[in-house]
C-alpha cells in the first residue's frame, strides 16, 4: 500500500498517557524514515514525546487578531 504524500493530526496524543505518546511518536518516526515509502506528517502538539522525534517545530502566536508561524528550535518547543 503507498502511503499518502502526507498525514495532519491535530492534537492526535491528547488523550494519550505517556506511553502510548510515545508509541505512537516511535510510529510516527519509523513511517518518516521509511527507506521504500517515507512519508511527512504534520502534528499540533504540547507534548514532548512527538516533539523529540520532530524534523521541525512551529510556533504559532496571534496578536492583533494575526497568526503567525515562528520556526522554534527543538528545545524552544520542548519548553512551550
Amino acid at each position: 500500500c503507498d502511503p499518502a504524500p502526507f498525514y495532519m493530526f491535530d492534537e492526535l496524543d491528547q488523550a494519550l498517557d505517556s506511553t502510548y505518546r510515545a508509541a505512537v511518536a516511535n510510529l510516527i518516526q519509523r513511517q518518516a524514515n521509511d527507506k521504500e515509502n517515507p512519508t511527512q506528517f504534520i502534528v499540533t502538539t504540547f507534548r514532548p514525546e512527538l516533539v523529540a522525534v520532530s524534523n521541525r517545530c512551529y510556533g504559532v502566536s496571534h496578536q492583533n487578531k494575526v497568526s503567525s508561524i515562528h520556526s522554534l528550535s527543538r528545545k524552544d518547543a520542548l519548553k512551550f
